[in-house]
C-alpha cells in the first residue's frame, strides 16, 4: 500500500465519523438507482464504504457481498454500523488482488478521491463478469447550482473545488462527458447515465427550504444529468 494515500485516507475518515445528512440522502436515491438497474443481485463487491452507511443500505441487495476499503479507520466505522456477515478487505484498490469476478461493482462517491481514475477504472473492469455491471457516482462540476455560482462570480471555474470538497478529499469534479470518456479509456460502456439531486441553490438555502422538499429534489432531475449535482453511470466491459 501507499502510505501516503493511506495516511491521506485516514485523515479523511474523521469527515466521515461525522456523518452528514445530504450524503445519506444522496446513497439513499443510489440505492434506488442501483436497484432498478441490476441484472442480477446474486453478488456484489463496494469498492469504499466511508462510514458504512452506504454498506448498511447496499448490503441487503445482495445475496454475497463483500467490501473493499484503504481506511482502517472506515473499516472500523462501518463494523460500528453494520453487523459484518460478509468479507472485506483491508486495502487500496491498486493492491487488491482478487481471481473472483463479480455481477455487480460499487465504485460510489469514490472516483473523484482516487489519484489514477482511469487506473482505478481498468481494475475495476477485470474485477467484472463479462455480463456484470460497474455502477460509479461521482460529483458534477455542471450541477444547476454550480453554474449558477459561476454566474455570480462565487466560483472561479466550473471545476473549481467548494471547501466541502476539499474537507472531503476530492482530487476532480465530473462532467458527464468526462466520466463517459474516463470509463472508454479503462475498456468500459457507459450503457446509462443518470443524475441525483437537481440542486438549484446551495445546501444552506435548500436545508432551509425544509427535508421533505430536499428528498424531492433528490429525486428530480435524472433525465438531465448535465444539471444535477451527481452523475450516476451504469458501465460494463466494453467488449460485452
Amino acid at each position: 500500500m501507499s502510505a501516503a494515500e493511506i495516511e491521506r485516507l485516514e485523515t479523511i475518515s474523521l469527515q466521515y465519523a461525522r456523518g452528514d445528512l445530504m450524503d445519506d440522502y444522496l446513497i439513499d436515491r443510489e440505492v434506488e438507482l442501483i436497484r432498478q438497474s441490476c441484472r442480477s443481485f446474486d453478488n456484489a463487491i463496494e469498492v469504499g464504504c466511508g462510514n458504512g452507511y452506504s454498506t448498511q443500505n447496499f448490503r441487503p441487495l445482495f445475496r454475497h457481498y463483500e467490501v473493499l476499503e484503504g481506511s482502517a479507520k472506515n473499516i472500523g466505522l462501518m463494523q460500528a454500523r453494520v453487523a459484518v456477515d460478509f468479507p472485506y478487505h483491508n486495502a487500496l484498490l491498486e493492491d487488491f488482488k482478487s481471481e473472483r469476478k463479480y455481477d455487480n461493482v460499487l465504485f460510489m462517491n469514490v472516483l473523484e478521491h482516487v489519484d489514477d481514475p482511469i487506473g482505478c477504472l481498468k481494475i475495476l473492469e477485470t474485477l467484472l463478469r463479462d455480463e456484470g455491471l460497474l455502477f460509479i457516482s461521482a460529483p458534477n462540476c455542471m450541477s444547476l447550482n454550480r453554474r449558477a455560482g459561476y454566474r455570480m462570480g462565487l466560483l472561479k471555474s466550473y471545476d473549481t473545488l467548494a471547501p466541502k470538497d476539499h474537507a472531503l478529499g476530492h482530487r476532480r469534479l465530473y462532467t458527464v462527458d468526462m466520466m463517459r470518456e474516463h470509463c472508454e479509456m479503462a475498456g468500459l460502456k457507459v450503457i446509462a447515465m443518470k443524475g441525483v439531486y437537481l440542486k438549484p441553490l446551495s445546501e444552506t438555502q435548500m436545508i432551509a427550504l425544509g427535508l421533505d422538499a430536499v428528498k424531492a429534489f433528490y429525486s428530480l432531475g435524472e433525465d438531465v444529468p448535465e444539471y444535477c449535482a451527481n452523475l450516476f453511470a451504469v458501465a460494463t466491459r466494453a467488449h460485452y
